[in-house]
């Protein structure tokens, strides 16, 4: 009878451990969750063969989908060609789809045959057009007759003694001035802009994206013209705005509707004739805005209900667009952000890729892509380092779903280096780090599986003073650009704005947070002393920068808060005036009544100050140790992805403020899964430089391993003797092998052939371990460019930078076998092929056949040599 009792309290033990304990695993993996790749058809010139073998090729490296976008071809190619919209085109298009969802993948499309929206079937008069004022001087009783060539939009005389006050005229061929004056006429001329880079069939004007009834009109032919079933097609692309025109025909009505006062009236101020600095500010406000509602109104809000109509989504990139990014970022299924040009190692850059996922965040939208590694360094030069760099900031920014650009449709027959596409880098099996890019498009996997899994849980939301950047001189008068993204944190429209430096300081706080707009402000509410978004995202308050002008509407919102008990804090002082001219007196007047009111309250000054007095803190804690965070929420439990964006190893204790049994370690670089160590909510955490780990918070205690720490201060056992070089895959040619005792560049060893090389070299090395353990830090130096380690006949992963350091639990007393595969950017071997003059760069290019990063001919004949292989020093640290 004892021993069934005791049986039994065995079991009811083991029963009740069992379901208190947790095993954490990733989150089940989807297509959405691995990278994806702009697939550039260059000229359209595939067939099913090449098609069905590339995309088996992405499939098994993890690729999950594709974006096909077509574009300028090869020469000599010709005969491959397939005319853009022919009934050809839609044939190998519905193959492409059809082998793709085959193999799990989604595929993308955009909305032309290369950048924004046009084609050969757009005519001249719903082509886009741009602003000209045109003026002549009238004496006094001159009689003035409208140009018969002059399409005019408005009309309007200013007296010369007038102190810029305007008499409005009627559109009349005929004009008898009362007064010596000057006679002022706005006309829309067509800018003859065409589609960037397309492919043949796709060539033409693009379309008046100001005016919706055009916009409607394309959309609708160019689904006719495409020729496919609903439903096919995962989302529908929309690039970076790169239309360059700022007038429409209907603008001068639309202007009236919507700013309250006729622009006619301030011709003179548009001419540059008027040099008051507040009224051109007031002007520049009011155009950019009406292009601003327009964008979003007449395009962007119609092509998302298009492409819904055909059970699709829309994924559109903002920047560039003339207006309000953060609302045209929000009324996209998928925003995206884009890098353009090197990562800074001494700097994190983030918060341009912010405004994306801001709009994503507060709108509750699951998805945030980035088009990445656009100009990410020269050509062939890129690194994998490079790489992880520019994938932890765009985690950082709030990115989950990264899409490459770019990868290049080659044919099997091409030679090397195929078809390659201008704007770097390139992402296909051409480049020979591709044989370790799997690694790196699984760590992407990994990391994505929890960003698209978890809701991000940010403090604050920091408004952005978009009437600041509107009224602001940066560049031509009508048109306000977001191009500069290819600047990132340093573009003009971001960086010259108090809210940079707002920014930096939050963050360095250790406060997360994300930008809002006027009207998604005016679409939140306030509960329980909190800020409730239109979807029901909470935030804890608001913080407003040193504005200058901010509409009645907004900071009538920001009272309302402030009344119901809600936070409310700006930066040093209140904004300035409102924007705009429409009845400025009666706005300025309701503007300082209200600031009354807040300056009588406790919500202005040193934010950092204002938020902590309302027990509103960072994690500075995690901040001023150097770390880099993200917090989420999944399942009721919270996370962290934490990263370590510095060049040097970080090994701290930090707090979580998080009341849990358990921390986990989730490493989407490995994969494995292990829990801290920790005393109460204090965890260790120990991050090589561009390493991230996410952390799980757990309620239960967790069924893993407990993470292996390594002393950073244990003496390190360098690795010495004589390493055997063969050179196993690449081109142009395999060098012969090379035994050497001293690691250097193997463009210095060996034959001439080595400084031609770009591929893959075997390291191999035996070496005695005598240390009373089996477990050791791994360390390779210095390595050029990437690496695969086997030790012992063990496969120990790829290591892509730039930290080169593995740990090992498979050393043996005695003799032990280290083998170390180390692969090379292709520079070099393009260089050999420049200096040679082989002709690889023959592609039909409008502004050349090839470029580089400064948009100039591509050519490598006068580069140096670049390092290769593994430099080293080799050593181990023992782990006891």
């Amino acid at each position: 009878m004892i021993k069934r009792f005791l049986i039994f309290v065995v079991f009811l033990s083991l029963l009740f451990f069992s379901c208190s304990v947790e095993k954490v695993d990733w989150p089940e993996s989807t297509n959405e969750m691995r990278p994806w790749v702009r697939w550039h058809w260059m000229a359209n010139a595939v067939d099913e063969e090449n098609i069905k073998r590339e995309l088996k090729e992405f499939s098994n490296v993890g690729i999950g989908g594709v974006e096909i976008t077509s574009g300028y071809g090869a020469k000599g190619e010709e005969h491959r060609f397939i005319e853009y919209h022919s009934p050809e085109f839609t044939r190998i298009l519905k193959f492409t789809i059809n082998e793709a969802h085959s193999l799990g993948m989604g595929v993308d499309l955009p909305p032309s045959a290369g950048w924004a929206c046009g084609g050969p079937f757009v005519p001249e008069e719903k082509g886009l057009g741009k602003l000209r004022i045109n003026s002549y001087d009238l004496k006094a009783g001159a009689t003035w007759e409208l140009p018969e060539d002059i399409n005019a939009a408005a009309i309007s005389f200013v007296a010369k003694e007038d102190d810029g006050s305007a008499t409005i005229l009627q559109l009349e061929e005929k004009f008898v001035a009362p007064v010596g004056g000057k006679i002022y006429i706005a006309e829309q001329i067509k800018t003859g802009g065409t589609v960037k880079n397309p492919s043949p069939g796709g060539e033409g004007l693009v379309i008046d994206i100001y005016n919706k009834e055009i916009n409607d009109w394309y959309l609708s032919e160019f689904w006719n013209r495409l020729g496919l079933d609903k439903g096919l097609i995962r989302s529908f692309f929309h690039d970076s705005f790169e239309y360059y025109g700022d007038f429409s025909l209907h603008f001068m009505e639309e202007f009236k509707t919507r700013r309250g006062y006729d622009l006619a009236e301030y011709m003179h101020v548009l001419a540059g004739d008027y040099k008051n600095e507040e009224t051109l500010e007031r002007i520049r406000s009011d155009y950019r805005e009406t292009l601003s509602d327009l964008v979003l109104e007449s395009s962007i809000k119609p092509m998302v209900n298009w492409a819904k109509s055909h059970q699709s989504l829309l994924r559109n990139q903002a920047h560039g667009s003339p207006g309000n990014i953060l609302d045209i970022y929000a009324a996209s299924d998928i925003p995206e952000t884009e890098t353009f040009g090197p990562i800074e190692t001494d700097k994190v850059s983030v918060f341009v890729h912010k405004f994306a996922s801001s709009a994503a965040h507060i709108t509750s939208k699951k998805l945030v892509s980035s088009e990445s590694f656009t100009w990410l360094n020269e050509h062939w030069t890129v690194t994998t380092t490079d790489m992880i760099r520019a994938v932890n900031r765009l985690f950082l920014g709030g990115i989950n779903h990264i899409i490459f650009n770019n990868c290049t449709y080659s044919p099997d027959d091409a030679e090397w280096p195929g078809w390659v596409y201008y704007a770097s880098t390139q992402m296909h099996n051409r480049n020979p780090l591709w044989r370790e890019l799997p690694a790196l498009f699984k760590y992407i996997e990994l990391s994505q599986s929890i960003l698209q899994s978890a809701t991000p849980q940010n403090d604050l939301l920091v408004y952005w003073p978009f009437y600041d950047v509107a009224s602001s001189d940066l560049g031509d008068f009508a048109i306000y650009n977001f191009t500069n993204i290819d600047r990132g944190d340093n573009a003009p429209w971001f960086k010259n704005f108090s809210l940079a430096g707002l920014s930096e300081n939050l963050m360095n706080s250790g406060y997360a947070f994300d930008y809002i707009s006027d009207d998604q402000l005016l679409n939140c509410e306030m509960e329980n002393g909190k800020v409730v978004t239109s979807t029901g995202v909470v935030y804890k308050a608001v913080v407003v920068p040193k504005t200058k002008y901010i509409p009645v509407e907004t900071i009538q919102q920001l009272k309302k808060f402030i009344t119901e008990g809600g936070k409310v804090y700006f930066e040093e002082s209140l904004p300035e005036s409102v924007p705009g001219m429409f009845e400025l007196s009666i706005r300025k007047q309701k503007l300082e009544e209200i600031k009354k009111f807040i300056s009588k309250e406790d919500h202005v000054g040193d934010v950092k100050e204002l938020l902590a007095n309302s027990n509103i803190v960072g994690k500075k804690f995690l901040s001023e140790k150097g770390f880099h965070f993200l917090k989420m929420n999944m399942d009721n439990e919270n996370w962290y992805m934490i990263l370590n964006c510095s060049t040097e190893v970080i090994d701290e204790w930090v707090k979580l403020n998080n009341s849990a049994k358990s921390y986990v370690f989730l490493d989407p670089m490995s994969g494995k899964i292990s829990r801290a160590k920790n005393k109460g909510n204090s965890v260790h955490i120990q991050l090589e430089p561009e390493r991230a780990v996410f952390i799980k918070c757990c309620l239960k205690n967790v069924d893993a391993p407990q993470f292996t720490y390594v002393d950073m201060e244990a003496k390190r056992v360098e690795i010495k003797g004589s390493w055997d070089i063969d050179f196993i895959e690449g081109g142009a040619v395999l060098p012969g092998n090379i035994t050497t005792e001293k690691l250097t560049s193997w463009t210095i060893l060996g034959d001439t052939e080595t400084q031609k090389f770009a591929g893959t070299a075997r390291y191999t090395i035996k070496f005695e371990w005598n240390e009373n353990t089996s477990l050791a830090l791994l360390n390779l130096g210095n390595v050029k460019d990437c690496a695969r380690v086997k030790l012992n006949g063990k496969v120990l992963g790829s290591l892509l930078g730039p930290s080169y350091t593995v740990k090992v639990d498979n050393l043996i007393n005695g003799e032990n076998l280290l083998e170390i595969e180390v692969t090379n950017v292709a520079a070099n071997r393009i260089r050999d092929y420049d200096i040679r003059g082989v002709v690889w760069k023959k592609f039909y290019r409008t502004n050349g056949d090839f470029a580089d990063i400064n948009y100039r001919p591509f050519d490598a004949s006068g580069w140096d040599i670049r390092e290769a292989g593994l430099l080293g020093p080799v050593d181990l640290t023992p782990i006891r």
